[in-house]
């Protein structure tokens, strides 16, 4: 939380996502040293990470005060959906009694994206086998991922952007994915081909089914 604050003009999302999950647990790491931090999201808020949060990235420019050397030490951070989740340290275990987390500045800034590999995109992909490239440029499949609603397992094609999706499944079936709609799951096509007749590429073209 320290850090988010240093860093809240350059990151508001960091203040953000540590306000909308929790801390799991801590685990030590031994190659290389240092701490990680497991935090967890409900499944709600697990959507919106996913779809505003998609990143990862080594983060240096912090130095914490150290009470043996009395000196600012760099930290190596590295950031998983825009939360801390590990920092590369020596004799990790004592990190709290070694160091005054309360005395931690900031220099220069640098950030390295690490390219995130998403496995619920080679799903899609492989559903959606047998449509033409100019078709699958139509949706989000980037950004896809996977929603579990009622024991049954939805991938989204399309973000709505109001917090709803176009999903399929591993049938090929395409579902719209309504959350305050009474029946939140409702399907709207057979298959991607009968999908293409009622959707070219607006989204627009797809809002009434969304709340029928």
């Amino acid at each position: 939380m320290k850090i988010a604050e240093l860093l809240n003009d350059e990151f508001p999302e960091f203040k953000k996502v540590i306000k909308i999950s929790n801390l799991y647990s801590i685990h030590f790491t031994v190659k290389p040293q240092g701490i990680y931090l497991n935090r967890g999201y409900s499944p709600k808020v697990f959507e919106e990470i996913k779809r505003n949060h998609n990143t990862s990235f080594h983060l240096n420019g912090i130095l914490v005060f150290e009470k043996k050397s009395k000196k600012h030490i760099p930290l190596r951070l590295h950031y998983f959906h825009n939360s801390l989740t590990s920092i590369n340290i020596d004799n990790p275990k004592k990190f709290h009694r070694n160091f005054d987390l309360n005395n931690i500045k900031v220099e220069k800034i640098e950030i390295k994206h690490l390219k995130l590999q998403n496995p619920d995109k080679e799903i899609v992909l492989k559903i959606l086998k047998n449509i033409d490239e100019e078709k699958l440029n139509l949706l989000d499949i980037e950004n896809t991922f996977e929603i579990e609603i009622e024991e049954r397992l939805f991938y989204t094609i399309l973000d709505m952007e109001d917090g709803n999706y176009m999903a399929i499944d591993k049938q090929g079936k395409i579902y719209r994915l309504n959350h305050e709609h009474k029946e939140r799951v409702k399907k709207i096509a057979e298959n991607p081909i009968e999908f293409f007749k009622i959707y070219n590429g607006q989204k627009s073209e797809l809002e009434n089914m969304m709340y029928e």
